[in-house]
């Protein structure tokens, strides 16, 4: 084990049973008013930073509680070569197999994808990319983790909170082709969401909980789609 394996404190079990209540009442939330990517950055990342320091009363510094998600530094480049590869491949995919492959062809052929993909990307970044991350793996994977003493059955877990964390989105947001039909929402939520949790989870894993990778995956992932929403504003 390295330095910054070593250093980095693991989370409590009332923080995993916390964790896991918020992500309870969160959900309830989400189902009442599913959210914009703004207050993500409040749902997703300020308000479990607070849960935490609440609950270590000022005995845990913000960056030792920083370190518990995933961003230390010194663990910040593990796992981002494999990130850069995989982000590649499922490009690739959407190029040519996705629902959008059409518009995303169109604007590779048209020369438009060489300012609306990184615009894409840096969006991802800034949103989802992000703030789900650092939820979803930061968050609640590592506190999973504790409880169940299993790193790979808490990707598991985790992917499926994930795919459920979709289905209001899916059910609910009219840009979902599952819009207002609970079983289409259902399988539209579970099969995006939870092979992307695996993946996502088990890079977390492989890069020693760096978060930067996964954050790194999941924005190459949403790239694409993230450019032709881009598409229809410029």
């Amino acid at each position: 084990m390295d330095r910054a394996s070593s250093n980095r404190a693991l989370p409590s079990a009332r923080e995993s049973w916390a964790a896991l209540a918020y992500f309870a009442l969160y959900l309830t939330y989400l189902f009442a008013a599913p959210e914009s990517e703004l207050l993500h950055w409040l749902s997703l990342v300020v308000l479990p930073l607070a849960l935490l320091t609440v609950l270590h009363r000022g005995s845990r510094s913000l960056q030792a509680i920083l370190s518990s998600f995933g961003l230390q530094r010194g663990n910040l480049g593990k796992g981002v070569g494999w990130a850069l590869l995989l982000g590649t491949a499922f490009g690739i995919i959407q190029v040519l197999l996705s629902g959008n492959s059409a518009e995303i062809q169109d604007a590779i052929q048209t020369g438009r994808a060489l300012y609306l993909l990184p615009l894409g990307l840096a969006l991802m970044m800034l949103t989802a990319g992000f703030t789900e991350e650092f939820f979803f793996r930061g968050f609640l994977q590592t506190r999973i983790q504790v409880l169940l003493r299993s790193r790979w059955l808490a990707v598991l877990i985790v992917a499926l909170l994930f795919g459920v964390y979709h289905l209001p989105y899916a059910y609910f947001n009219p840009n979902w082709p599952s819009a207002g039909d609970w079983s289409a929402a259902w399988a539209a939520a579970m099969g995006n969401g939870v092979p992307g949790g695996l993946v996502l989870g088990a890079l977390y894993v492989k890069s020693d909980r760096n978060l930067i990778a996964p954050v790194v995956l999941h924005s190459m992932i949403g790239a694409f789609p993230a450019m032709t929403l881009l598409r229809i504003s410029f």
